[in-house]
C-alpha cells in the first residue's frame, strides 16, 4: 500500500506539573472538573475501510475523557486523560472486534504571564489504533495528512515543548522556544511508517530601536531521525537578522534575513549539504473593513529552496467574516504550485455556514508536498432543543508538480436533539471514500447513532 504522509499532525500542548495546582488554589479560583462521556454505534458496511471488507457491523464506541482547569489573571492550568472501549457485533463480527480499550490519550499544561514576562511547558501523550478512525481530519482548518493511513497496529506519539519570552515591554528580550516529538509504529505493514524523533529550537533576541521599531537577531536548529532502512538524519539550521514595526497609518511589517543550511546522513555519512542566503519579508495594511498583506520569502530546508509569493485581505462583514489569499510557490527542482486559502463564515437567522479551502506546501522526510483541504459545514435550528447539520470534507496530497496523490472524502448529515438538560442524541448518516496512488481506493457509509453528556464540577 502507497500512503504519502507529508507533515505532521499540528499539536500545540502547554504545560508543567501538578505541583503547580496549589498555587490556584491560594489565589481562591479553585479548580474545576469536568467528564465528558459518550456512547456511540455505528451501523457500517465496511467500520475498518479495510480492503476487502466483510459482512456489515454494528460498531461500538465509548468514549470517557477528564479534564481538569483553572485559570487566573496570570496562570493557566490542565491535565486532561482519556480513551474508548471499543467493540464490535453482529454477523460480520470476529474474536479481533472483541470489546478493548484504545485510543488512550493524556495531556498537562501550564503557562504563566507577568508584567514582562511569560513561560509554558508542556507534555501530551496519544496511542492511536490506526484500524480506528480517530485521527482529526482537520487541525486548525488544515488538513491531516496523517487521516490517510490505513494500516493495522498502532501508533504512540509524544511530545514536550516549552517556550520562555523576557522584556515584553523593555528595551531588550529574548523569546526561546523548544518542541520534541517521538512517534512510533508498532504492529503495521506499511514500509511508509517509520519510527520518526524530531528535536526542535528557536531562540530570538530583540533590541527596541524606538516605540515603532524593533531589531531582532535570530536563531535555530531542527534535527530529525528516521528508523528507516538508512536510518536518515536530518539537520536543518538558520541564523540571521530582521527587523519588524508598525507606522502611524496601521502599516505593520517584518523583515528576515537569515543564512539557511540543510544536512542529510545516512548510516552515519553525510550524503548532502544545502546552504544559502534565506529571506522573508510581509506587510499588513489595516483597512476600515478588514485588512490587506503581501508576504514574500525564500528559505532552505531538506526538499531544497522553496520560494513563496502571496497576497491576502480580509473582511470585516455584517454577519460574519471572509479571508482571502492566493500566492504561488516554487520548488527548487523547477516544479511550482498555486497556495490559496478561503476562509468564510456566516451566521444566518437560525443557524451558520462555513467555509474553510486551504492549498499549502509542506516538507516530511526530505519531500516536498502539496496538501489540499475543504472543509464545509452548515447548521441550522429546528426549534429550541433541536438542530440538523451537514459537512462535507475533502483533503489531498501530492508530492510538488505531481497531479497523482491520496486523497479523502467525506460527508455526513445528522439530526441533533436535548433529551435532558444535560444528555444530548445525535443520528445521522456517513459515507467516507479513500483513493490511493498505486492502490486499491475504499469506501464506507455508516449509520449513527450516539448519546452522550458532560459533568461540571468544582473542588
Amino acid at each position: 500500500m502507497n500512503i504519502s504522509r507529508p507533515g505532521r499532525i499540528a499539536l500545540s500542548t502547554l504545560s508543567l506539573t501538578l505541583l503547580t495546582a496549589p498555587a490556584f488554589a491560594q489565589e481562591g479560583t479553585g479548580l474545576q472538573g469536568s467528564l465528558s462521556f459518550n456512547q456511540r454505534f455505528d451501523y457500517s458496511d465496511n467500520p475498518d475501510l479495510a480492503l476487502f471488507p466483510g459482512d456489515p457491523k454494528i460498531k461500538s464506541r465509548s468514549s470517557l475523557r477528564f479534564d481538569l482547569d483553572s485559570e487566573t489573571r496570570s496562570e493557566r492550568f490542565n491535565l486532561n486523560v482519556g480513551g474508548e472501549f471499543v467493540g464490535a457485533f453482529g454477523d460480520g463480527a470476529t474474536d479481533a472486534d472483541d470489546l478493548e480499550f484504545r485510543n488512550e490519550s493524556a495531556g498537562i499544561s501550564y503557562s504563566r504571564s507577568g508584567s514582562d514576562a511569560r513561560f509554558s511547558l508542556g507534555a501530551s501523550y496519544r496511542r492511536a489504533d490506526l484500524t480506528d478512525d480517530v485521527f482529526g481530519f482537520f487541525v486548525d482548518g488544515v488538513f491531516d495528512p496523517d487521516a490517510l493511513i490505513i494500516d493495522g497496529g498502532t501508533r504512540t506519539r509524544t511530545d514536550l515543548s516549552g517556550s520562555i519570552e523576557t522584556g515584553l515591554d523593555a528595551p531588550f528580550g529574548i523569546e526561546i522556544s523548544a518542541f520534541a516529538s517521538d512517534r512510533d509504529y508498532q504492529d503495521t505493514t506499511d514500509p511508509e511508517l517509520n519510527d520518526q524523533t524530531r528535536r526542535e529550537v528557536d531562540a530570538t533576541a530583540r533590541f527596541r530601536v524606538n516605540p515603532a521599531v524593533t531589531a531582532r537577531l535570530l536563531a535555530g536548529l531542527s534535527v530529525s531521525e528516521t528508523d528507516d532502512a538508512t536510518d536518515t538524519e536530518r539537520t536543518n539550521t538558520y541564523v540571521g537578522v530582521g527587523v519588524e514595526g508598525e507606522t502611524g497609518g496601521g502599516l505593520s511589517y517584518t523583515g528576515d534575513l537569515t543564512l539557511d543550511n540543510s544536512e542529510r546522513s545516512e548510516l552515519g555519512v553525510q550524503v548532502s549539504d544545502d546552504q544559502g542566503i534565506g529571506f522573508s519579508i510581509s506587510a499588513t495594511q489595516e483597512q476600515p473593513d478588514g485588512a490587506f498583506g503581501v508576504r514574500l520569502s525564500s528559505r532552505i530546508d531538506d526538499s531544497g529552496r522553496r520560494t513563496s509569493a502571496s497576497v491576502s485581505r480580509d473582511f470585516d462583514l455584517p454577519n460574519g467574516a471572509l479571508s482571502l489569499s492566493l500566492g504561488i510557490t516554487d520548488q527548487e527542482d523547477g516544479s511550482s504550485e498555486l497556495t490559496t486559502r478561503l476562509t468564510y463564515l456566516r451566521d444566518l437567522p437560525d443557524g451558520q455556514f462555513s467555509a474553510d479551502i486551504v492549498q499549502q506546501p509542506t516538507t516530511e522526510d526530505g519531500t516536498a508536498f502539496l496538501n489540499t483541504s475543504v472543509n464545509l459545514n452548515y447548521r441550522q435550528s429546528i426549534n429550541s432543543i433541536s438542530s440538523w447539520d451537514a459537512g462535507f470534507s475533502y483533503g489531498a496530497t501530492d508530492e510538488f508538480g505531481s497531479s497523482d496523490g491520496d486523497t479523502r472524502t467525506s460527508a455526513s448529515i445528522a439530526y441533533n436533539r436535548e433529551l435532558t438538560e444535560d444528555w444530548n442524541l445525535r443520528a445521522g448518516l456517513s459515507a467516507t471514500r479513500i483513493d490511493s496512488d498505486g492502490g486499491s481506493d475504499r469506501s464506507r457509509e455508516s449509520v449513527f447513532l450516539s448519546v452522550g453528556r458532560d459533568f461540571t464540577f468544582g473542588f
